[in-house]
């Protein structure tokens, strides 16, 4: 599959592109999914049928009509590096729950085009979805992607994290959050997780051709993995439910086998919805998610945070993917 050597569409395509209003439709979240999609972030199942958050991304997609093959072809996406994620705004209104129907909307809420000092162009995609049960609103999302246009074959670099809009790079006051450890990120999940969120993506299992873009042959963990460890740092201290709203932006990928603790601190209570936290996932001591949680207060402990929990050791089998043609990105995608 050759680079992308330049812009897909024209000035006047992509300007047409902001405001595109999906078909929409209705998604309901199975137990079995859940599970799923719960173990693939290496925890348990959550209590009372509640729904993981990670579901915010695959759920608004997939409800609304616009899966990531959908996105991938409006926006002209393909070829190596041709996608890279930028960040999250999600916004809990409500817990998610199995097998409850939700009413799923969505647009492109922005579509522009740059130009770097050294000759790159990229797009940026803005994409605003709505979860509603009955006429309740029950979740707000917002992804924002960039597409790059190249006429390099790209390649990993390795490096500190990459610091984009909204992220908190440095944090030294507050109450520290118990950190929420992965030993080694298991590629077998990738291929699960994979096949919920219905990613064709080879940079996440195809080894092979990951090798000739400067992976090492090693795969590229999905963003909402990385946002799952974060998640699941936030319950773990503070309940199920805790969490109201994670705004996030991504530096280096996450590979197969990388060592990554979740941690975070209190920045302060000023917010009646509850507290706002500071909150990165780190690697090597390189911070390459970081951003801001909003949690609710009531279920924060009375008091300080205690001993590092570690997540459960990992039991699913590494196998090889099969070889197939790919396409990699820098940053982490999806």
């Amino acid at each position: 599959m050759p680079s992308p050597s330049g812009p897909t569409l024209t000035s006047t395509q992509l300007a047409e592109l902001a405001g595109h209003r999906f078909i929409g439709g209705t998604y309901r979240i199975a137990h079995w999914e859940n599970w799923l999609l719960t173990d693939c972030t290496q925890r348990d199942p959550l209590p009372d049928a509640l729904v993981h958050p990670i579901a915010l991304f695959h759920v608004p997609l997939l409800g609304s009509g616009a899966p990531i093959t959908e996105l991938f072809r409006l926006i002209g996406a393909s070829g190596p590096g041709s996608v890279s994620l930028l960040g999250y705004d999600w916004e809990y209104l409500q817990p998610l729950r199995e097998d409850l129907e939700y009413r799923c909307i969505g647009h492109i809420a922005d579509a522009v085009r740059s130009t770097a000092d050294d000759g790159r162009v990229a797009d940026e995609f803005t994409f605003r979805f709505e979860l509603l049960d009955d006429d309740i609103g029950v979740a707000v999302v917002t992804n924002r992607w960039r597409l790059n246009h190249m006429t390099e074959q790209p390649t990993h670099r390795g490096g500190p994290a990459v610091r984009r809009d909204g992220a908190v790079e440095d944090l030294t006051d507050g109450i520290a959050l118990p950190e929420w450890t992965i030993e080694s990120v298991d590629p077998a999940r990738m291929k699960t997780m994979a096949a919920i969120l219905r990613d064709p993506y080879p940079v996440h299992w195809d080894r092979a051709a990951n090798a000739q873009i400067g992976l090492g042959g090693r795969v590229v963990n999905q963003g909402p993995l990385n946002v799952g460890y974060i998640a699941n740092m936030l319950m773990a201290w503070a309940g199920p439910t805790c969490v109201r709203r994670l705004t996030l932006a991504f530096g280096r990928p996450v590979l197969d086998g990388d060592r990554v603790t979740a941690g975070g601190r209190v920045l302060n209570d000023d917010d009646p919805a509850g507290l706002s936290c500071a909150v990165w996932l780190e690697r090597g001591g390189a911070r390459i998610v970081t951003g801001t949680a909003l949690v609710d207060t009531t279920r924060v402990p009375a008091t300080t945070p205690g001993p590092t929990p570690s997540a459960p050791t990992s039991s699913a089998p590494t196998t090889e993917a099969p070889t197939t043609e790919a396409s990699t990105a820098e940053d982490t995608t999806a």
